[in-house]
């Protein structure tokens, strides 16, 4: 894990970009687009920043600063009073079992998550309100949590496993068979590092 610092040195330029963005989308900016936003202030702010238009990435780290920090973008959604985020993760069809599941997501590839998360239903009236969270990775251990096996209610999965969840202090997490395995994570408002509003309109 690299030294602790502090990107509020990136807001400003975030948010230019982001005006830019609106000036000829409507749609969130999200995935590639966020990621290129985020390196263009990486680079502005002096970190730096490795990100091509390549469309590859390593284990969820979408670009690393000069100094080696890495970095993985998501885009999510926040609740009504900010005290909560949610993102998805990996898809994680190839580990087989639950136990490898976890093996997996022990190993911590990025050093922290820049989410950048809208308010869904604020959004859909028209408001262009981003949140730039910034989360220690580290600090998510889906390792060491009790995870349950999830049971469907209804239809073709009823009284079957439809995935496992589990709930910490600070997150919650789930794999949904049913979406590639797919990792989902709500992460509580004492593990966001850094927090941002960026009013667009």
């Amino acid at each position: 894990m690299k030294e602790e610092v502090e990107f509020r040195s990136l807001v400003p330029y975030v948010k230019e970009n982001l005006i830019k963005h609106h000036e000829l989308y409507s749609a969130q900016c999200k995935a590639e687009y966020w990621e290129e936003n985020c390196s263009n202030a990486l680079k502005k702010s002096g970190f730096g920043s490795d990100w091509k238009p390549d469309f590859k990435h390593t284990h969820g780290v979408d670009q690393t600063t000069n100094e080696g920090i890495r970095i993985g973008n998501k885009s999510g959604a926040i609740n009504e009073d900010n005290s909560l985020i949610e993102i998805s993760g990996h898809r994680l069809t190839k580990h087989k079992t639950i136990d490898d599941k976890l093996k997996f997501l022990k190993e911590k590839y990025e050093d922290y998550i820049f989410c950048l998360a809208v308010n869904k239903k604020s959004w859909k009236q028209g408001s262009k309100k981003y949140y730039f969270v910034i989360i220690d990775s580290h600090k998510i251990d889906y390792f060491n949590q009790a995870w349950v096996e999830k049971i469907g209610a209804k239809g073709v999965k009823k009284n079957q496993v439809s995935g496992w969840e589990c709930h910490a202090e600070e997150f919650s997490a789930s794999i949904t068979k049913s979406m590639s395995d797919q990792l989902w994570t709500k992460i509580k408002k004492p593990l966001f590092k850094e927090f941002y509003e960026i009013i667009i309109r």
